[in-house]
């Protein structure tokens, strides 16, 4: 999951107090760990983003092009819009530097849950209450891949 965050990026998804949504595409990501993403924003993104994260910190995102990917999982925290220190700095010359991203902040988002958002009745399942190990199980009970046909 670390690699595909950081190698796809991410839909970010915040709403306001009364529920209104907004999304903005994380082009640029880095993992933090286990339970950390930070995400680089250029100003339009972060003007969308920031003002939504003031009122409320909830944030929820997925992985970009999910279809070409085996699970799909959803990813949800409480987040924070960071414009000057150290991980401001290492992220924004990071993005800059790979790809191209003039960053006005960057959102740091504390994950707290993981869903499966795969279709069927494993759809909306929690999951981050798995070991590593228990979720690795637990995908390879339910997806088989398909060997891709040859012309």
């Amino acid at each position: 999951m670390k690699a595909w965050i950081e190698a796809m990026g991410c839909h970010l998804c915040v709403a306001t107090p009364e529920g209104v949504p907004s999304v903005v595409l994380g082009r640029y990501a880095e993992v933090r760990g286990d339970d950390e993403v930070a995400f680089a924003l250029a100003a339009d993104e972060a003007g969308v983003i920031a003002p939504v994260i003031a009122e409320n910190p909830r944030v929820a995102f997925g992985v970009s092009r999910q279809g070409g990917i085996r699970a799909a999982y959803q990813f949800k925290g409480a987040g924070e819009i960071l414009q000057s220190g150290d991980l401001y700095d290492t992220v924004a010359a990071q993005a800059k530097e790979e790809k191209g991203i003039d960053a006005a902040a960057v959102l740091r988002v504390r994950l707290t849950e993981l869903y499966c958002t795969k279709p069927g009745y494993e759809a909306g399942q929690r999951l981050d209450g798995m070991t590593p190990d228990e979720l690795t199980a637990w995908e390879r009970q339910r997806w088989k891949d398909v060997p891709r046909k040859r012309d």
